[in-house]
């Protein structure tokens, strides 16, 4: 193999170069990104990055620059020739192939019809700039449609700010952060309240009213309007599978189907996995990650990290050869002074156990099974006790996901009740605001 090609700037594309250089492939390595800037760290975006207290200096990925690639920045890819092996970009270039790694991660869903200035998503640095630049302008009334992971993280992060930004967070399926299941819903849920969000949750956004130019309110499905002099739109995450429409690749709900090694899967023949593309982060969807409806897609900084990495070896070594991925989800994140953790897949059991604490009291820590069997563990204020159940779910062969819809946090949507809420979830670098993977 002499010619690789990495598709993706973000997490997951960085840990294949890595990985690509460290198993000793001394070929020509050339990493494409739509986005300009250096590769950072997505899960403070929301969090640290929107408050202020880190900079985007602060989140770039170490060694994204030490591993030998010729950065190709700003230019996206536009399309995929596997017959010849060809990646085509935005600017008509063609990247010739051996090996190719699949990283492009995942889009903010945008609101499914025209919006008004003032109404934005949030995945990247300059999204967050753009929300900053609102509020910095004087926006007081901010209405976030979506209690996902990244509706949540933005409304803790604005009413934290100290400037008087009153928050509204609208969720129609009823409660916040609602895929892990148990009673960490209703905490956050309240812990949001102490906090001054307003919540308006088991109603949807129907649309947005224009005062001059400009968003002025939010209208909801009960006749509702909300005023809102910004809004932010966080209703989950797309795989950024466009330019491989047409490729011969398996597209099921728009992530690459790949197999347990994370080779690629081909449409229309079962089994069928092409041996020079391989597949990691926000993107994929694993058939070693599997619930009772088929494989489950992640978007956990941590799957990111620990599929780049194994996607590059895998690559190198050939199918014969590859092993098979095993990961056993984890993240954490923050809100409204609640620290939350997960392993496993909370949410989609059908018997949750607290173990520890008292939800009462701010702090607990649940077991989620499934027909017996544990399938994930949430904790709040609790997260050092996460490691046993981690470690049994290793042990037991992972979690056993009793639906795939949901999980990843990618929401669904209704033409009368409104859009739901979602985002996704983040590893050891908590939840993210655009799917860490990219």
């Amino acid at each position: 193999m002499r010619e690789v090609v990495v598709v993706g700037g973000g997490l997951a594309a960085v840990r294949a170069g890595e990985s690509l250089r460290a198993r000793g492939f001394s070929g020509a390595l050339t990493v494409v990104s739509d986005e300009s800037e250096l590769p950072y760290d997505r899960p403070p975006l929301t969090k640290q990055v929107m408050a202020g207290t880190l900079t985007a200096d602060d989140i770039r990925l170490a060694g994204a620059e030490d591993f030998g690639a010729r950065w190709i920045r700003g230019t996206a890819a536009v399309g995929l020739d596997r017959e010849r092996r060809r990646v085509r970009l935005a600017d008509g270039t063609q990247v010739p192939y051996d090996g190719l790694v699949v990283a492009t991660g995942a889009q903010a869903r945008p609101w499914p019809g025209e919006v008004p200035a003032g109404v934005l998503t949030v995945r990247g640095l300059d999204d967050v700039r753009a929300l900053r630049a609102e509020i910095d302008g004087g926006a007081r009334e901010v209405v976030v449609v979506g209690a996902g992971f990244v509706g949540v993280e933005l409304a803790s992060s604005l009413v934290g700010l100290g400037l008087g930004v009153r928050v509204t967070l609208v969720e129609p399926f009823g409660r916040p952060l609602r895929v892990l299941g148990g009673t960490a819903p209703e905490m956050v849920a309240e812990a949001a309240r102490r906090a001054g969000v307003a919540l308006r949750l088991g109603t949807g956004v129907t649309g947005f009213r224009v005062a001059g130019e400009r968003v002025g309110g939010v209208e909801l499905a009960d006749g509702r309007v909300l005023p809102a002099e910004a809004a932010v739109v966080a209703i989950g995450m797309v795989p950024a599978t466009g330019w491989l429409r047409g490729a011969g690749l398996a597209l099921p709900s728009g992530r690459v189907h790949c197999d347990e090694r994370l080779f690629a899967r081909t449409a229309g023949v079962a089994g069928v996995a092409d041996p020079r593309i391989v597949v990691a982060g926000d993107v994929a969807r694993c058939d070693a990650v599997r619930g009772a409806d088929g494989p489950v897609p992640l978007e956990h900084w941590s799957n990111a990290a620990a599929q780049g990495e194994l996607a590059a070896r895998n690559l190198l070594a050939g199918p014969a050869a590859a092993a098979p991925y095993v990961h056993v989800p984890s993240f954490w994140t923050s809100a409204f002074g609640l620290r939350i953790r997960s392993v496993g897949l909370p949410g989609t059991g059908d018997r949750v156990v607290v173990e520890e604490g008292d939800p009462g009291a701010g702090k607990v820590l649940e077991a989620h099974y499934r027909e017996g069997r544990l399938v994930g563990a949430v904790s709040v204020n609790l997260g050092k006790r996460l490691a046993g159940y981690a470690r049994r779910l290793q042990e037991e062969g992972g979690p056993v996901a009793g639906e795939a819809a949901g999980v990843s946090g990618v929401p669904g949507a209704s033409g009368v009740s409104g859009v739901s809420g979602g985002g996704s979830a983040g590893g050891d670098g908590g939840a993210s605001a655009g799917g860490a993977g990219g």
